[in-house]
């Protein structure tokens, strides 16, 4: 007997899609795309459709596992569990609540993974992280000029005359833009690309651009002084709904336009096109980035990309908006979190994750819990996360495999799969709401993050605070979505649009900022100093999401994109062995020869694990950008040299 289930990926991913498991004999035998779902439309990227391969994979681990001297044995739960909870108690005891420190990943998007953080909470604290490796510095700027990172709803595109891609490369993170896109072109509007890689989205694109990387503010800055002297600002938009303006003007100012060109390495008449284009076709749409993100002046650029939606009058119009992505805890209910329970407070800056644990004192961090991340693998600086992993007398890891994090655990939980729980889903990328329903019973002996809290809490005396189903649980988290007329019961049996989410953000054009206005820029950032020739920049695999990655996905060694004038001038042939040098560490890789880097460039896809001779993250300095306590990772700079074959 073959039945249908209605689902919802949760993965940290800018599309979340409707999906559809077909389920026989207790088993999927499918995933499809849910055509009731109003942006994802029936269709799923590759990662999606081939999700069943980390489901059923004879890698995944699927009962606890305690780490001896031998290596890894399999113990119940009741004796993890029991561990864990005299381990808590002890270095509660020992050493404050401070010793031990939760760090939590978004891997699941679904609503009840918040509870693990209330279970930390209600043991009155402990240290936690802050900030983010993905969007933060888009957050901490949309904030400052808007009041909040919000923009136009993905299908208003279509009512775009240009649409600028920045930073983004929809064709590998947001497939179901694509459609909107090739539409928005059909309809006559032009799309032009701003990426100093010459990605796939450049093939549908009208025009690619590609500036020296880290410095699209200049760039900005240009486009913004070409629409000043050629009058295509909105002078009502400036004069009524902005402030800061003077001094935004002053900074303008204080660069001559062949300045602007020789920082951002683009031509002055590509800037004054680019300029013209975008003032003289309202609306017009810029469509930001996670590549973006990852300066430490990030928070500084995307306000000044911001800023040309202000000058343009591209703001709070249909077909227009600088739009990044959307504030999921609009609908969560913060009580739930039982932020009253918190007597001890302390948080660790995510970048900086390994060099705070080092540094950490007053009490030093004695254990760790690890859900929903592999930070050896995602955070910056991986040997420093790897000596601050080593260096802790006691380390959990709740996961679905033993990943380069995971290897430096002493107890290892493994919990359940999307396919094997209930949630919900709230998309960051779009405005669609999504259930998460059970397809299949939990495999082996996983468990859900929600129960594994649920069983430790009644080791701790938490029980009554901790009990309840995932739907009870739902409700509670949902009571503002459930004031706002949209019941859990309704979102379970299909996606639906969030009833508050705004075709066109800002529309009357009242700004969450203390002035109620746009708010400009009032201060430059000032640029690093690069102490390598190459920029390293760590896009997203086509493959797999983040370090999600099956160990039969893994290249044989990691791949290094340089342009063929730097193979020339380096004397290193297509497809062999190269030695990468940062402050941080070393790796070696595969050279690939390619036009679709700069010069100034090397690209390599995030996501591998050390173990399998990966780990691009060895390479990059924990730094962190000047506001949002986002990760920093494309500030690395690195050497290049040529290897003799293995």
């Amino acid at each position: 007997m073959e039945k249908t289930i209605i689902t919802t990926s949760p993965a940290d991913c800018p599309e979340n899609c409707g999906i559809i498991a077909k389920v026989k004999d207790g088993r999927i035998i499918k995933l499809e795309g849910n055509p009731e779902h109003g942006y994802t439309k029936g269709f799923l990227c590759r990662k999606g459709y081939r999700y069943l391969n980390r489901v059923y994979s004879s890698k995944r681990v699927l009962f606890p596992q305690k780490k001896v001297k031998s290596g890894w044995k399999r113990i119940s739960w009741d004796e993890a569990l029991d561990t864990i909870a005299e381990k808590i108690k002890f270095f509660q005891d020992t050493y404050g609540n401070g010793s031990i420190m939760h760090f939590q990943g978004a891997s699941s998007w679904g609503a009840t993974k918040q509870l693990v953080k209330r279970f930390f909470n209600l043991l009155g604290g402990v240290t936690t992280i802050k900030g983010s490796l993905c969007s933060g510095s888009a957050r901490a700027a949309q904030e400052a000029d808007i009041g909040v990172r919000l923009g136009n709803d993905p299908e208003s595109i279509l009512k775009s005359k240009v649409v600028i891609i920045w930073g983004r490369d929809p064709a590998k993170t947001s497939i179901h833009l694509l459609p909107l896109l090739k539409r928005t072109r059909e309809q006559g509007a032009r799309l032009i690309l701003i990426d100093p890689i010459r990605t796939k989205t450049a093939s549908i694109c009208d025009k690619h651009i590609a500036p020296r990387p880290g410095s699209d503010g200049f760039l900005a800055l240009g486009i913004a002084k070409e629409l000043l002297e050629m009058s295509l600002v909105d002078a009502d938009f400036i004069e009524n709904h902005t402030a800061g303006y003077d001094t935004y003007l002053e900074i303008l100012n204080s660069f001559s336009m062949e300045k602007i060109a020789e920082k951002c390495d683009v031509e002055p008449p590509v800037i004054k096109k680019l300029a013209h284009t975008y003032g003289g076709q309202k609306p017009c749409s810029i469509l930001l980035g996670w590549g973006i993100n990852k300066w430490e002046h990030s928070p500084e650029m995307i306000r000044l990309i911001d800023a040309l939606g202000a000058l343009a009058g591209n703001i709070g119009i249909a077909g227009g908006g600088v739009n990044h992505g959307f504030q999921t805890g609009r609908h969560f209910d913060p009580q739930v979190l039982a932020p009253e329970a918190v007597k001890y407070r302390r948080e660790i800056a995510e970048p900086l994750f390994g060099q705070g644990i080092i540094e950490s004192k007053n009490p030093p961090i004695k254990m760790i819990w690890i859900n929903g991340i592999n930070p050896v693998v995602s955070c910056p600086n991986s040997n420093k996360v790897i000596e601050a992993l080593k260096g802790l007398d006691f380390v959990v890891v709740v996961d679905h495999f033993m990943t380069d994090t995971a290897d430096f655990a002493h107890i290892f939980l493994p919990t359940t799969t999307f396919l094997e729980e209930e949630d919900i889903v709230v998309s960051w990328g779009h405005n669609w709401i999504g259930p998460v329903n059970k397809a299949i019973e939990p495999l082996g002996e996983s468990r859900s993050d929600l129960q594994i809290v649920q069983e430790l809490s009644k080791r701790l005396g938490l029980e009554k605070e901790m009990e309840g189903t995932p739907r009870e649980w739902l409700k509670r988290i949902f009571q503002p979505m459930e004031k706002a007329g949209l019941s859990v019961e309704r979102v379970m049996q299909s996606p639906v649009r969030c009833p508050i989410a705004p075709m066109v953000a800002f529309e009357d054009k009242k700004f969450l900022t203390p002035s109620g206005k746009f708010e400009f820029l009032k201060e430059l950032y000032k640029e690093r100093d690069n102490e390598f020739p190459f920029h390293l920049l760590t896009p997203l695999s086509s493959t797999w999401l983040l370090s999600l990655i099956l160990e039969e996905e893994h290249p044989d060694i990691p791949q290094a994109l340089i342009n063929p004038n730097v193979a020339r001038q380096k004397g290193i042939p297509d497809k062999s062995r190269v030695l990468l040098k940062s402050i941080s560490g070393e790796l070696i890789a595969e050279a690939r020869v390619s036009n679709i880097a700069r010069e100034d460039t090397i690209v390599i896809s995030h996501g591998t694990w050390i173990k399998k001779g990966g780990g691009v993250n060895k390479l990059t300095q924990d730094l962190i950008s000047t506001s949002g306590n986002m990760a920093a990772f494309y500030s690395t700079t690195v050497s290049i040299q040529a290897l003799p074959p293995a």
